[in-house]
């Protein structure tokens, strides 16, 4: 590690493998670093910040693909009520009805969580 924080050649190589492998000792065989040396380079906060950065992104992207997908996979549910086929349609209609209570109890949840951090607030507990 350099001593101003940035890391080195072989840090940044290693970090894409950490975010794809099953397993560190996977992550290390593949990039061909030492289990250990990974470790000790676990300890530095700049490396440990750099692989959390980049472990957020590749879920902010997997979220944002799943949210795009939502409106077409919703279409298709909603096509399916009208299908000729019962099983397929009660099917369909009961996905609807699932995702909305979710969808209507997360909602629920965040107006909750919302309130109770106003009254902190409030309260002056967020000093």
């Amino acid at each position: 590690m350099i001593d101003n924080g940035t890391l080195t050649e072989r840090q940044r190589r290693v970090i894409p493998y950490l975010l794809a492998s099953s397993s560190m000792e996977e992550a290390c065989r593949r990039a061909k670093i030492n289990k250990t040396t990974v470790y000790e380079w676990l300890k530095n906060k700049a490396f440990r910040n750099e692989l959390g950065s980049q472990r957020n992104a590749v879920i902010e992207h997997a979220l944002d693909t799943l949210k795009t997908a939502m409106a077409k996979a919703t279409e298709t549910l909603i096509k399916h009520l009208d299908s000729e086929q019962e099983n397929i349609s009660i099917r369909a209609a009961q996905s609807v009805i699932e995702f909305a209570q979710h969808a209507l109890e997360f909602e629920n949840l965040e107006k909750r969580i919302s309130s109770l951090e106003e009254r902190l607030i409030q309260q002056g507990g967020n000093r």
